[in-house]
């Protein structure tokens, strides 16, 4: 299996009709994609909830995106986007239903001849109103046909939100899109955007034969790379009316790591608590812990973290949470976890790509262990029960303390990591010896029975 890798993204700037000049991220990411449009290859794109695969789906079907990428050859290629999320139930009737609504829609904005129009839109008639079951799939193979071998364009499916489709309906409707391809390779390709390998959503030898058509190009997508997330935080800061400085800027690439909601939420948290636009190194540093207590307990950032982990296998949030741990691991699912952007590496280090992303790994893997040790806690609450018998309520830093200590059962903590898990990295040398020793004593008031004998 060949990856798509991406380069940093090139700041470009495309006219676009009717509109002001706009800033299109994920250059690379778009290149790649079109590089694989010319050869008429399909491509897989796989990214976890809400990184941003429709936006990039969607700018593939955009007429100034495509002459940006394909110059002079753009008028030689149709794109069809489809949304899956528009299918009208989940059969597949409706999945040809919708492919040949969208079909016909672009069809007729390109004016293309009004025989071929006729052809498609009687076999879509024939797909929502069949005289017998086996005349959907029949009609729409009609359909497809009349596309792949009369259009004077090749012909482009985007099928973003395919996920459920792939999951739920006949696998027969997608070995039907394998044999359509193979008939009219030169003529009609496929990009599907899920947040899940095709052969993991559905392991059933009908999906495995259309998945086989992507196993030489599947596209990672990509976090926001540094420049573009500067432009995210600025174009923020300039419709809420903040100002975010330098640190502001890095505090923010910490918590939201590329990643679009996790970034608007984390503006939206620092923003709340910023003061005035210059201020000294002191007021920096209360305002972003002020923001950081804030951030742990934000249901928004607890809720987006949650769609990533559903989005993972069990094995993958197993890989996630041996590098929370820092151990090591031999899952082959470390390299996919690693190569869908959630884990940055840096030599032999492995980290999770952000801070928010982290804290609730870090509350999955306290939940699993106290389990089996007779101290629960409840991540979404921040309560937690020894021996069944809640303890008093925590506060932020002690929580954040017994999530750090508990994650790393028979494990030496140094004041480095204590001072970074609970307060933040900026914090180290800041926070001395004796705050951390009354932290600690604090928890333990709460958490020991016998706190003289723990």
């Amino acid at each position: 299996m060949r990856l798509l890798r991406t380069a940093h993204a090139v700041r470009t700037f495309m006219p676009a009709t009717h509109r002001e000049w706009i800033y299109l991220p994920r250059q690379a990411d778009l290149a790649a994609l079109f590089a694989g449009v010319r050869n008429m290859e399909c491509t897989s794109v796989v990214g976890v909830a809400n990184l941003g695969k429709s936006a990039t789906m969607r700018a593939l079907a955009e007429p100034q995106v495509q002459a940006h990428f394909l110059g002079e050859d753009a008028v030689n290629y149709l794109f069809i986007y489809i949304d899956f999320n528009q299918m009208l139930e989940m059969s597949d009737q409706a999945f040809y239903e919708l492919v040949l609504r969208m079909s016909v829609d672009v069809i007729r904005q390109h004016g293309i001849d009004s025989d071929l129009l006729r052809q498609v839109e009687t076999a879509y008639t024939g797909v929502i109103a069949p005289a017998s079951a086996f005349e959907i799939p029949l009609r729409f193979a009609q359909a497809m046909s009349v596309i792949g071998e009369q259009l004077p364009q090749r012909v482009v499916f985007l099928l973003d939100e395919v996920d459920e489709p792939v999951a739920g309906i006949d696998g027969r409707v997608f070995l039907n899109l394998r044999a359509l391809k193979d008939r009219h390779r030169e003529e009609l390709t496929y990009i599907t955007a899920t947040n899940r390998l095709l052969n993991h959503i559905r392991p059933d030898p009908d999906v495995l034969e259309f998945a086989e058509l992507f196993r030489h190009q599947i596209l990672y997508i990509s976090l926001l790379q540094e420049d573009e997330t500067r432009r995210f935080i600025e174009r923020f800061a300039q419709e809420e009316g903040v100002t975010f400085s330098d640190g502001d800027m890095a505090f923010i690439r910490s918590w939201g790591g590329g990643h679009p909601v996790l970034l608007e939420t984390t503006c939206r948290i620092l923003g709340l608590v910023t003061g005035q636009p210059v201020r000294d190194a002191s007021q920096e540093w209360i305002i972003h812990r002020r923001a950081s207590e804030m951030l742990t307990q934000d249901l928004n950032l607890q809720a987006e973290s949650r769609k990533i982990w559903n989005n993972l296998s069990e094995r993958e949030q197993a890989a996630l949470l041996a590098v929370c741990e820092g151990t090591e691991t031999t899952l082959s699912e470390l390299d996919l976890v690693i190569a869908k952007h959630l884990v940055r590496v840096n030599g032999s280090e492995r980290r999770l790509f952000c801070r928010a992303f982290e804290e609730f790994v870090q509350r999955q893997h306290v939940t699993r262990r106290t389990k089996q040790q007779g101290i629960r806690v409840d991540p979404d609450s921040g309560e937690a029960w020894v021996e069944n018998v809640q303890v008093p309520t925590l506060t932020n830093l002690e929580y954040r303390l017994l999530l750090l200590l508990y994650g790393r059962i028979g494990k030496i903590c140094t004041k480095y990591e204590v001072v970074e898990a609970v307060w933040g990295e900026d914090y180290i040398g800041d926070v001395d010896d004796a705050r951390i020793e009354k932290l600690v004593s604090r928890l333990r008031q709460k958490l020991e029975p016998a706190p003289a004998n723990p």
